[in-house]
């Protein structure tokens, strides 16, 4: 199984992906009978026979262009379909949606939107604080884009105003406040409705990638060694 983009795997994959978000969020909220329980285990188990086929590891979006990184378009899906925020292919990401906007005065935005279940709670009826600064993450650090930029995150500071609740539409609007040299600080919001739940700030450094990728090459030969 490769990453392709071919419709017919990506397809059926990511309705398993839903599945599987779905089979978590009724195992989060519904009462169940243990016989209920005993067969669905069977049931998965067997699904996840079929899952893992042969062993064969599916080829990451950072091994596309065999022994060094390249960075394409085709790479670039890949990566979002694996992600663990907003991955359609990924069953634990809730997704997140993601849009670039614009402000009335014109200031480039992004904005993310999500809906998070009872799977994903904390305190009673929000979200894990855990979660929200993850949804922060990847919404400040797709805020990069809007000024051409890669980079990883260097600080992440989160102030939670209000509980985030669960099973509401969450928005989250992300943009960059400065960018210096390899520093890029961006700062975002979340809001339930009307409410302010939380608000970020994220630093992050331009980085090149294939220099991350050769060191990590190294450190799994050292470890295969």
């Amino acid at each position: 199984m490769s990453d392709e983009g071919d419709p017919a795997w990506r397809a059926p994959a990511a309705r398993v992906a839903e599945e599987l978000r779905e089979i978590a969020r009724a195992l989060a909220v519904a009462e169940l009978a243990p016989a209920s329980l005993e067969t669905a285990h069977g049931l998965l188990r067997e699904a996840r026979g079929l899952l893992e086929g042969d062993g064969t590891r599916r080829v990451r979006w950072y091994d596309r262009g065999g022994e060094r990184l390249e960075i394409t378009p085709a790479s670039a899906r890949a990566y979002l379909d694996q992600s663990p925020i907003r991955g359609r292919l990924n069953p634990i990401a809730p997704p997140i949606a993601i849009e670039t906007a614009e402000r009335p005065d014109g200031t480039p935005i992004v904005i993310g939107r999500a809906e998070l279940g009872l799977a994903y709670e904390g305190p009673p009826h929000g979200v894990h604080g855990g979660w929200v600064a993850a949804l922060f993450d990847d919404v400040l650090g797709a805020a990069q884009w809007l000024v051409r930029s890669r980079g990883v995150t260097a600080r992440l500071s989160v102030q939670y105003r209000h509980v985030t609740p669960c099973e509401e539409p969450l928005r989250f609007e992300a943009w960059i406040e400065e960018e210096r040299g390899r520093r890029v600080v961006a700062h975002a919001t979340c809001h339930a409705g009307e409410t302010l739940t939380a608000e970020a700030e994220a630093l992050f450094l331009k980085v090149d990638f294939r220099e991350i990728d050769t060191r990590m090459r190294s450190r799994r030969a050292e470890g295969d060694g």
